[in-house]
């Protein structure tokens, strides 16, 4: 019986993030979706990152690549959803990140969306890091949906970034 009870928490836990996560103006604004995911991966020491909400901002066959340099030749490494919360799992994250945009251009057009974001990312460390993040979304069943992101780190402190990028100061 307790093991019936205990599922039946779950799928009730499970259904109250998935409709908490369609009521939520977040899904009807491309960029408020985008900005959404930064919000939650930023995290002071000590947090967790909300991993169960942050799967519902992206489409179950979301794929995540990191693009960079190694040696002189552009490679990549890309991960499909459930490897990439694993990763934010780590306890790298726990130890606390915070990340923002620094500009972004948005692009439109009947149901698909893509946003190219710069942005600057802070660890527990003090570390700072500089990159472009690139966010293709979809629109369905009445609410936009991240389908796929690429990132790439910035080789020397943000100055290789194209201006275009970045917010207007």
């Amino acid at each position: 019986m307790d093991k019936i009870k205990t599922l039946a928490l779950l799928v009730v836990a499970h259904l109250g993030i998935l409709s908490n996560a369609q009521d939520k103006k977040v899904f009807q604004n491309v960029n408020a979706l985008v900005k959404e995911t930064q919000r939650v991966i930023s995290i002071e020491s000590g947090q967790v990152i909300d991993t169960a909400y942050l799967r519902t901002l992206f489409l179950p066959t979301a794929h995540f690549s990191m693009v960079g340099k190694e040696d002189g030749a552009y490679s990549q490494e890309t991960m499909g959803l459930d490897e990439f919360l694993e990763t934010l799992t780590d306890e790298y994250y726990s130890l606390g990140y915070h990340e923002e945009s620094t500009g972004e251009i948005v692009d439109e057009y009947n149901g698909m969306a893509q946003v190219i974001q710069s942005f600057e990312g802070e660890d527990s460390d003090n570390e700072t890091g500089k990159g472009v993040n690139s966010y293709q979304l979809v629109y369905s069943e009445g609410r936009w949906w991240i389908a796929n992101m690429v990132w790439a780190m910035s080789s020397d402190d943000g100055k290789d970034i194209p201006k275009k990028y970045l917010k207007d100061d």
